[in-house]
């Protein structure tokens, strides 16, 4: 599907389901388990096997790192060539959430009935926030992270430890920490 040729009036917008952190926390970790995945594993297969596909490009449509475009049968990711492969996974993770939450969801359980989404990542907002929790919480479950955190709680690289083994930076690893009250 050519999704340039279609009318710009024909795509939505997000709109945030206004579910708290902790019910998006355990809706994308109750995800990722359906799914088969496992924290650090590649996203590409995954998005892939859901009708997906990642691309790579410089015009993002002036979102700073990435978008997604979700249409019937099918959705793609725009990723920034700018950005570095950890905030890759993170921006991929996150253009999901929007496929699962505000596409997936909004159409089976609050007949949304959209056909036609656009979501780009930047800026904030509900929806926004929402796409930013499930990212983390799939790529970080939360009974993993502290697991984790607990196992390298006496390492004085501990931050870069949990970065490594989750596959995401060091800032996303410490913010997921903060959110489950573990620092």
């Amino acid at each position: 599907m050519n999704i340039q040729s279609i009318d710009r009036s024909k795509w939505s917008e997000p709109t945030a389901l206004g579910f708290s952190r902790g019910e998006v926390s355990a809706f994308a970790s109750n995800i990722a388990t359906k799914l088969g995945y496992a924290p650090g594993e590649a996203l590409e297969p995954l998005v892939e096997r859901l009708g997906g596909v990642i691309e790579y490009g410089d015009d993002m449509d002036q979102s700073e790192s990435g978008s997604i475009r979700i249409f019937p049968g099918g959705f793609k990711i725009y990723i920034s060539m700018d950005t570095s492969p950890l905030r890759d996974r993170f921006t991929t993770a996150h253009e999901l959430g929007h496929y699962v939450l505000h596409y997936l969801y909004a159409n089976q359980h609050r007949n949304a009935n959209i056909q036609y989404l656009r979501a780009q990542r930047y800026g904030s907002g509900p929806a926004e926030n929402e796409a930013n929790w499930f990212a983390a919480a799939f790529l970080m479950p939360g009974d993993k992270f502290r697991a984790k955190f607990d196992e390298f709680k006496d390492s004085s690289n501990r931050d870069l430890r949990l970065a490594d083994f989750f596959k995401v930076s060091q800032q996303a690893a410490s913010i997921r920490a903060k959110s489950l009250s573990l620092e």
